[in-house]
């Protein structure tokens, strides 16, 4: 049996008990103890029924009877739901009560203790390294692409290009590249000079050179007898040793012919920036180098590349344990460190949760109103009844028992007078 039908069955044994004795003491009412208690039993009788007709008429009318100012819940549930949420919205649950209540609590500081409380959680884990593995999964390569390569492709026209030239130039100066070069020609054309078929090469130019002069007179006498007095190793011997003596002296650092010559290269460089035809050429060349180069086919197969790599380094074992885990403890120290962040972290947490308040508290009373009009009136009176049906059955107990010790005190004056 529960609370509220025991509590029901007491009220109603009281009421019987009362009704049974005021029906006992009916035949010796005349004796003085018979009235006495007869007083008493009508008294309860009187009490019980009164505060049963009370209790009932809170819910329903008392047997059916639609007698005025019963039915109390029923008729004035709106009432009764208004003051309700009322209570509950603007007393109970105010916006200024859970403010108080939440500025009490440090969120940004708990939730750091349980994030650190539970980085060695073997599912926390397994979770992690799913999700980087769906997140990893879930990027679609072939629209990746595209927009990757167009942004490259944007990049590369974005350049300056006089910019660039001039950049290519102070590093080529800096580094000294523009005397290495120097030095790498020249070791190149000394190769060249040395050899024996170069002299001879350079000995045969000289000669007709020599027999195509247009001299007559003396100078003719004397190109004529040159020519005769040498042959093409002689004139070539003579032109090699010169170029491999010139060579030398352009090798020697500081030398004022090997500077005028680098001088003259870096004045040259220096003017690319500003050479009109190269520039528009090196634009024109910006332009192919993606398709020179196939940028689409090669970026694709290096991010295919990349995504494989990067899944079977995520599903290994260590992953989180050795690579993840690490990064956010290290994160959350150092953010417990920093009181002063910790502090405008926590600031930020209330302020959300302030806002989120300020807008959604009247949905509290909405809420109650809302699950109360669920309820039609007899389930809710069944409902009200399980909840205070007890305490409300007692009522009915006190009654018949309170008007039973009225009853006897009021039996008792009356035979004193």
């Amino acid at each position: 049996m529960t609370m509220k039908k025991e509590a029901k069955y007491i009220a109603t044994v009281s009421l019987g008990v009362m009704g049974a004795g005021f029906l006992a003491t009916l035949p010796v009412s005349s004796t003085v103890w018979g009235g006495f208690l007869q007083g008493g039993f009508e008294a309860g009788v009187v009490g019980g029924l009164a505060d049963w007709f009370a209790v009932s008429a809170l819910f329903r009318h008392p047997l059916g009877i639609p007698i005025p100012h019963t039915a109390l819940l029923p008729k004035n549930r709106e009432k009764i739901t208004n003051a309700l949420v009322s209570t509950v919205q603007n007393e109970l649950l105010s916006k200024e009560t859970i403010r108080a209540r939440l500025q009490q609590i440090r969120f940004l500081e708990k939730g750091l203790e349980l994030a650190e409380g539970h980085l060695d959680n073997a599912s926390l884990h397994k979770g992690l390294s799913a999700l980087a593995t769906q997140a990893l999964l879930a990027i679609d390569l072939e629209k990746l692409t595209p927009l990757l390569a167009e942004e490259l492709r944007q990049a590369l026209l974005d350049v300056d290009t006089g910019k660039l030239v001039r950049t290519l130039v102070d590093t080529v100066v800096e580094g000294g590249y523009d005397s290495k070069t120097f030095d790498f020609v020249l070791d190149k054309v000394e190769s060249w000079a040395f050899k024996a078929e170069t002299r001879d090469q350079l000995g045969a130019m000289a000669l007709k050179a020599f027999e195509g002069l247009q001299s007559n007179g003396f100078m003719a006498f004397a190109v004529n007898a040159f020519i005769g007095m040498v042959n093409e190793e002689k004139i070539g011997g003579i032109i090699q040793n010169f170029l491999l003596s010139y060579i030398e002296q352009l090798r020697m650092k500081h030398h004022p012919r090997r500077e005028a010559v680098l001088s003259f290269i870096r004045g040259e460089l220096n003017k690319l920036e500003r050479n009109p035809q190269l520039l528009a050429e090196l634009e024109a060349l910006k332009a192919k180098l993606p398709d020179m180069f196939e940028l689409d086919a090669k970026l694709s197969g290096l991010l295919a590349r990349i995504k494989e790599k990067a899944l079977v380094f995520v599903e290994q074992p260590d992953f989180v344990p050795a690579h993840v885990v690490p990064v956010i403890r290290n994160v959350l120290a150092t953010v417990k460190a920093n009181e002063a962040l910790l502090q405008r972290g926590e600031s930020w947490v209330q302020d959300q949760i302030a806002s989120y308040l300020e807008k959604n508290h009247s949905k509290i009373g909405q809420l109650v109103k809302e699950n109360l009009d669920k309820f039609d009136n007899e389930k809710l009176t069944e409902l009200m009844e399980d909840k205070v049906g007890k305490d409300l059955q007692w009522i009915r107990v006190n009654g018949a028992i309170c008007g039973f010790i009225i009853g006897l005190g009021l039996a008792g004056i009356k035979m004193l007078f």
